[in-house]
């Protein structure tokens, strides 16, 4: 089972930042990094995992009305150990393909959102000017992953709350692999996903027996803030 840090190591820096992305590359045990990346008004792919400000920049603005110059104007001011990281900014997604790039980390990239479905044909093309990257897209919204599909052989995985045949079969058709609530995670399923030839992934999980019993199940993915 591989360690993925969850938007970077956010036990130890503000989730999604520089320092959380690169104190995750240092740790060895990781095998990916994962991170949240949205579009702005002007088009420009940013990592942000909210809808709005509120929460990490104390703004109640939404991301989809801003342009990159605005959003990156509010330092984040929440996060683990926001005290020792002075002026923290709304990266961009280059920021952080750069750190996993040089450290050799997979990057597991959720969409959250963008503006037009259309965009995500410039995503794949930006990612094709880091060659030896290695990278996993998830996703919520399977609309997405089936137009990147298009584009791509890469690794897509969706995510999902709950589990019923009609998605399992709207996956396999697509070749789209699983990450699954770790609260809906059950031998049963596992068992049955891995006979049709599906990957796991599972998400978030900080216990270290309740990771050592998801791999006893056979997950592949096992996304952490600190494990």
């Amino acid at each position: 089972m591989k360690y993925i840090a969850h938007r970077g190591l956010s036990s130890q820096a503000p989730e999604n930042t520089i320092p959380a992305f690169e104190l995750a590359a240092k740790e060895q045990r990781y095998f990916g990094i994962e991170t949240d990346v949205q579009t702005t008004k002007d088009g420009k792919f940013v990592i942000f995992h909210d809808d709005d400000l509120k929460r990490m920049n104390g703004i109640t603005k939404d991301l989809k009305d801003m342009t990159f110059e605005e959003a990156s104007s509010y330092p984040i001011i929440s996060g683990s150990n926001i005290k020792k990281f002075e002026t923290l900014r709304i990266p961009l997604v280059t920021d952080y393909l750069d750190i996993c790039s040089y450290h050799d980390k997979t990057a597991v990239i959720e969409i959250k959102r963008v503006h037009d479905i259309t965009q995500l044909t410039d995503f794949i093309n930006l990612l094709d000017n880091y060659p030896s990257l290695s990278y996993i897209i998830i996703s919520f919204n399977i609309n997405y992953l089936k137009y990147i599909r298009a584009l791509t052989s890469a690794d897509l995985q969706l995510l999902v709350d709950e589990l019923d045949d009609e998605v399992i079969y709207d996956c396999r058709v697509n070749h789209l692999d699983f990450s699954i609530s770790k609260d809906y995670i059950s031998p049963k399923w596992v068992n049955r996903l891995k006979n049709e030839g599906f990957k796991i992934a599972t998400w978030t999980v900080n216990d270290a027996k309740e990771a050592m019993k998801l791999e006893s199940y056979g997950i592949d993915y096992l996304t952490t803030d600190k494990l």
